[in-house]
């Protein structure tokens, strides 16, 4: 069929040249092909089956005329062979691509867009139907057309390595890494931080030994709160007595206990029967007996009496002192008119001692009033007093004065006399105009009833006074001379009768001891001349 289309061709361009030579004897153009037909016009080579240039050759302008072609994509594509458009411009497959179908996942392009499972994310990495969350599989087709995860691998379990081993995007999670802990001791205090051990699990790094719980603020121990087992913030006093002060307790400053947070008061001179501790010792000490004017111990025979008048009241009665401070009161009473001597010698504080007539509790006119003597701060005092009552009172010398143990000698003089300085002196009187005198016999005297005449000195402690005396001038009858220390009554210290004709002397005799002493001019008995004038020189050195 097509050999048969080329002859009928080149019959027909034959009688074209043929046609056109016949009619125009001018010539074509310059080399016309070798096989133009006589009679042909030449026009553009169409793709037609003919020979539209007239040059013998048929739709020589498209050489692929006749191969093979394929239409569509995928699934939709057909095999056939290019042949000539309608319109002669060019060539086309003869074939039609066959219409798609919906995309599936089985390496064909089933919807013909020249793309294969385009639809389906193949390939990509997935988690499986384990319980992590760990792309350990990728995407690949399943029998259906459809998609799946190729991931068939187990669970990938969580454990502490700082690694995301279950793929959820947390590292170590639910093991408390970095979490504050306590470890294995005996308290409760988180001093270590959870972290692996190098296994897989996690361990507390706390290595701390057990803290102990001490009173100083804090929860040392991590457990039932601050200084738990102490008896914190209960009522507490500090000090005794009037030192007493209340506050709190508070945390020992070693935090081994609890200190009260008080601090006691000052004690303050303690005063006796008040029912106040003032000198905080623990007790309020009882008043001396002689405390008060009614209570005034009776001194009339003489002696010592000892007593702490420290915590006594001040009834501020002596003349002699700085405004007075504690004192005590002592009486006696005389039936006849007597010299009385007082000191407080040994006493440790500053002392004034006063004599008033009458009872301590009716006070009448002081008689005498000492604060220091012999150079001490201590008081000492000698003087004739008639027949009656009197009233001693002890003070110490100011209410500075925190001292305040008394000791009181008192010395009966048992005598009258007249009082002479502990120094050289002359006395002159004549012995008949004295009273008859009851002391007891001297060791150079014969009679005791023979007048005399006394005279007392005063003597300090831890002084030795040496002493002579004589009546060798001045005296013209029979007289004797003695020493005595204390009451006029006691034994001699030194005596003499007659060392200088009737007359008396003596020399060197020593007073060693604080007290009232006695030089007494006698008459030797009755029966000479018993009195008369003299002349007493004596020597206190």
């Amino acid at each position: 069929m097509r050999l048969l289309g080329a002859a009928v061709i080149a019959l027909v361009v034959a009688g074209c040249a043929s046609s056109k030579l016949g009619a125009d004897a001018s010539p074509p153009d310059a080399d016309p092909p070798d096989a133009m037909v006589d009679g042909c016009v030449p026009v553009t080579e169409t793709c037609n089956t003919r020979d539209d240039n007239c040059n013998g050759k048929v739709d020589e302008d498209f050489p692929t005329l006749g191969d093979g072609c394929v239409e569509g994509l995928g699934s939709c594509q057909v095999t056939g062979t290019l042949v000539c458009k309608a319109d002669g411009t060019g060539v086309e497959c003869s074939a039609h691509a066959g219409d798609g179908s919906a995309e599936r996942c089985d390496a064909i392009d089933n919807d013909c867009d020249g793309k294969t499972d385009e639809d389906f994310t193949l390939g990509q990495p997935c988690d499986g139907l384990d319980a992590d969350q760990c792309n350990e599989g990728a995407i690949v087709c399943d029998a259906t057309g459809g998609q799946i995860c190729g991931d068939m691998t187990g669970d990938s379990i969580e454990i502490c390595n700082a690694v995301d081993d279950d793929c959820d995007g947390n590292t170590d999670e639910g093991f408390g890494v970095g979490q504050t802990c306590d470890g294995l001791d005996g308290d409760l205090c988180k001093e270590g931080t959870i972290a692996c051990d190098g296994t897989g699990a996690a361990i507390c790094t706390d290595g701390s030994t057990t803290n102990v719980e001490t009173c100083n603020g804090l929860d040392d121990d991590c457990q039932n709160g601050v200084d738990d087992g102490f008896a914190l913030g209960v009522a507490c006093s500090i000090g005794v007595g009037a030192c007493a002060t209340p506050g709190m307790t508070i945390c020992s400053a070693d935090g081994t206990g609890t200190a009260c947070n008080a601090t006691a008061g000052a004690p303050t001179a303690e005063l006796c029967g008040d029912g106040i501790d003032q000198d905080c010792n623990g007790s309020d000490v009882a008043c001396p007996t002689n405390d008060g004017p009614t209570g005034a111990i009776d001194v009339s025979a003489g002696g010592t009496w000892t007593v702490d008048l420290t915590a006594a009241h001040d009834d501020a009665v002596g003349s002699c002192s700085s405004g007075g401070g504690r004192d005590v009161f002592y009486t006696f009473t005389l039936p006849a008119a007597e010299v009385v001597y007082v000191d407080a010698y040994g006493s440790n504080f500053d002392t004034a001692l006063t004599i008033f007539a009458g009872t301590c509790a009716a006070r009448g006119a002081q008689q005498v009033c000492n604060d220091d003597s012999c150079s001490l701060p201590q008081s000492q005092a000698a003087l004739q007093l008639a027949a009656g009552t009197y009233c001693i009172v002890a003070d110490q010398y100011s209410s500075s004065q925190t001292a305040g143990a008394l000791v009181l000698n008192v010395t009966r003089g048992r005598r009258t006399g007249f009082s002479i300085a502990a120094a050289n002196g002359t006395q002159t009187a004549n012995s008949c105009d004295a009273a008859h005198s009851n002391q007891a016999t001297s060791g150079c005297q014969s009679s005791t009833a023979a007048k005399d005449v006394g005279y007392f000195f005063l003597t300090c402690p831890n002084t030795t006074k040496t002493v002579g005396a004589n009546t060798c001038t001045g005296t013209t009858w029979d007289s004797v001379v003695y020493l005595r220390h204390g009451s006029a009554n006691t034994g001699d210290v030194a005596c003499n009768d007659d060392s200088c004709g009737l007359e008396s002397s003596f020399t060197g005799a020593t007073i060693a001891t604080a007290g009232l002493n006695w030089l007494i001019v006698d008459g030797y008995s009755l029966a000479s001349t018993t009195c008369g004038a003299y002349t007493l020189t004596y020597t206190i050195q």
